[in-house]
């Protein structure tokens, strides 16, 4: 039976019609010039060929207590979980959004597989859209990087069709060993003990942050305290999604230049990017906004082997530059705690955190509690091109969660030469969401030209090319 950390049972209990646990890719495939046929019908036939592998074969079961469960389903078919659609051609990047958002927002029928794959077509250009949607109990972020980066060829030559449920190559499974009643109770104490230690390392974590909001140390702050009242509204189903890319290679250089890391560039554009927002209506708060940011823990069990912890961005009135170097000093304190912390309390502490929000929406409050402004993650990514069936994969974006305590996600993927940020909001909550994605490029822009050496920047902008039919700046993408 495959193992649910605390994390996957709360997704598994706390999940709503307004507040759903999926996450995918959205990949966009061109075709190879000379490809005859129809590209999507063929691809998709191709891929039902293959097999059905973990965590892609799990169903969801309960236990006696009525506790969610995991079972492998050795007679799993993808048939049953993929669909064909076909838009009105030429459809746009932004028809292509919003249909993807529509599809997002459902939850995903747990009588089944926890998956569905969705191969669209009629877009310009003859491209072939795969949006893949998969119940985020079941698998991280870090490892849907991994399943994409199997499904996706290294070189257009190789012709081998994967599909996404194949997942990624597990070991085999041994037969569970029968335990002696020594051997049952000893495991038993230690299960006991490990609890107690997380509980005991929960209640030292939350001491140091209490410390921390009154000044005394220099921790992480009180979750829920201090949270401004900014991208905020009623929980609805509604969601809306757009995407800018940038330059990985730029964006390496700027990180380098002010020794820093991509992630800590990445949280400053953002954090710029949202603060523009939210001064064209006004709502610039005067505190920073605060941050969930998803760290990977070592030694943890489950299919989100995960934490989430939070931490002030920057001051409002602070440059992208100077943004930069206050989130680097933040994002480090936040790092430090993995080090002190075991991967049992941090778990447990962002289930508490994070669940208690969800029950007060399942309770039927309109307005939860804020846990933070947005949650930003950076699952890792492809370092090179990738192909499907000779056809290179334009884009590789990534489809998240819009949690209870939250009203925005904002998540990054590495594809190739790109930095592709995928931006989802619940509908009505980020006022003027269509130009978040293009001021992030705007904000990048910016620090690029502040942070980067006169000499580099020359030798940059020289060599700068851009793909045929987009524009230098990233453009803003929005549902209909």
């Amino acid at each position: 039976m495959p193992a649910l950390s605390v994390i996957d049972l709360a997704m598994f209990l706390l999940e709503t019609g307004e507040r759903p646990y999926n996450i995918g890719p959205l990949a966009i495939i061109a075709p190879p010039a000379n490809f005859r046929g129809n590209f999507a019908d063929k691809l998709l036939e191709r891929m039902l060929k293959r097999p059905v592998g973990a965590p892609f074969n799990y169903r969801l079961g309960s236990s006696a207590l009525g506790i969610p469960t995991l079972d492998i389903d050795d007679k799993a078919d993808a048939r049953q979980h993929v669909q064909r659609l076909t838009l009105e051609a030429p459809a746009s990047m932004e028809q292509l959004c919003a249909t993807v958002s529509k599809l997002h927002e459902v939850r995903i029928n747990r009588s089944g597989l926890l998956w569905e794959l969705y191969v669209i077509d009629g877009l310009e250009g003859g491209k072939v859209a795969l949006y893949g949607k998969v119940h985020h109990a079941i698998i991280d972020g870090r490892t849907f990087v991994q399943v994409v980066s199997n499904w996706f060829a290294p070189a257009a030559s190789d012709k081998t069709v994967r599909a996404l449920w194949e997942g990624v190559p597990k070991a085999p499974r041994k037969a569970p060993a029968k335990l002696s009643l020594a051997e049952f109770v000893g495991g038993t104490i230690r299960q006991t003990a490990a609890t107690t230690a997380s509980a005991f390392g929960l209640y030292k974590l939350l001491a140091r942050q209490a410390l921390t909001t009154v000044g005394v140390d220099s921790a992480l702050t009180v979750p829920v305290l201090g949270v401004p009242k900014v991208f905020q509204g009623e929980a609805v189903a509604g969601r809306e999604f757009g995407f800018c890319t940038l330059p990985i290679a730029q964006v390496k250089a700027v990180a380098k230049a002010q020794s820093a890391s991509v992630n800590d560039v990445f949280l400053a554009v953002v954090d710029a990017a949202m603060a523009r927002l939210l001064a064209d209506s006004n709502d610039l708060p005067a505190e920073p906004l605060v941050a969930d940011m998803p760290l990977a823990l070592k030694d943890a069990k489950g299919g989100n082997q995960i934490a989430v912890l939070q931490f002030p961005l920057g001051a409002p009135q602070m440059s992208v530059l100077q943004r930069l170097a206050a989130i680097r000093i933040q994002a480090g304190r936040v790092k430090d705690m993995l080090k002190h912390e075991s991967a049992s309390t941090l778990m447990l502490y962002t289930t508490l955190v994070h669940g208690v929000p969800a029950l007060l929406e399942k309770m039927g409050m309109h307005e939860s509690m804020r846990v933070s402004n947005v949650l930003i993650s950076n699952p890792f990514g492809l370092l090179e091109e990738r192909y499907l069936m000779g056809g290179r994969v334009e884009l590789a974006l990534p489809m998240a969660v819009v949690a209870a305590g939250q009203m925005l996600n904002v998540t990054a993927v590495t594809a190739a030469d790109k930095f592709q940020i995928g931006f989802l909001a619940v509908a009505g909550a980020v006022p003027q969401f269509e130009r978040l994605a293009g001021y992030t490029g705007d904000a990048f822009e910016e620090l690029k030209q502040a942070g980067l050496p006169p000499v580099t920047q020359s030798r940059r902008s020289a060599g700068r090319k851009t793909e045929p039919g987009t524009s230098a700046r990233p453009r803003a993408r929005k549902t209909a």
